[in-house]
């Protein structure tokens, strides 16, 4: 049965070991199928799925930035609803969270 885990930086996720195999995938990523982004551009090799600035998806008057948070000492893990993800270009992505470096 697929266990359920988080990352050290707040991303939620599913592993199955099963057969000596470990499968995994993001719940982002469920998210977004479920938000009905076509599942080849949410796993494509040119293509991240991206948290949403959570003033973006619930509308707030001042500018809050996607999670994962970090506030003192506490990780605020991300949000993954369909509505807080979207799928974009990889290097948009990148360029827009990490400075153009890879997160994996």
């Amino acid at each position: 049965m697929p266990a359920v885990s988080t990352t050290g930086l707040g991303y939620h996720f599913a592993r199955d070991e099963a057969g000596g195999r470990y499968d995994t995938i993001y719940v982002h990523h469920l998210c977004a199928i479920v938000g009905g982004a076509d599942p080849h551009e949410v796993f494509a090799d040119y293509t991240d799925v991206h948290h949403l600035a959570l003033s973006e998806w619930l509308g707030l008057d001042v500018d809050v930035p996607a999670a994962p948070l970090e506030v003192g000492d506490e990780l605020i893990p991300a949000i993954d609803t369909p509505e807080s993800v979207e799928v974009q270009p990889r290097w948009e992505h990148r360029e827009r969270n990490l400075g153009g470096v890879a997160d994996d």
